[in-house]
């Protein structure tokens, strides 16, 4: 198209009705919302106790096995992407509660690969709307 303009598609077009109005330093915007904003997929607070594969490889070795108490820092497994080892470590101090591959597995973007559990016991602050979904207080 001339000028650089984006055909827009139905998904592009803004719904009937459906409006959402900002107020940054006391002026006001409005915009219409397409069918596309609000078909999206809503971002989730990641759980830390799941440790997933981050782009697609291969698990060339396991340094635990379930049960087994891990400290921070520590080795869980290597992951090799794209002809590089990554080595996993545990973000947090705990125990190996599942591990869902096996040496030599093919893993794909965003797989579990295992799910660690705290030492500490974990409450949820439900009180608290901007946290929720928050691992919350550490009693």
């Amino acid at each position: 198209m001339a000028g650089g303009a984006k055909k827009r598609g139905a998904a592009d077009a803004p719904l009937a009705h459906d409006t959402l109005q900002i107020f940054p330093d006391a002026r006001v915007f409005e915009t219409n919302l397409t069918a596309k904003f609000k078909e999206r997929v809503v971002w989730q607070r990641p759980d830390p106790r799941e440790i997933k594969s981050i782009i697609p490889g291969v698990v060339t070795s396991l340094n635990i096995k379930e049960g087994d108490h891990v400290e921070e820092g520590e080795l869980l497994l290597t992951f090799e992407a794209m002809k590089m080892q990554n080595l996993v470590a545990a973000p947090f101090a705990g125990t190996v509660e599942k591990i869902f591959v096996k040496e030599g597995e093919k893993t794909p973007k965003g797989v579990v690969m295992l799910y660690l559990k705290w030492d500490q016991e974990i409450v949820e602050d439900i009180e608290d709307p901007l946290t929720s979904g928050d691992l919350g207080l550490i009693v």
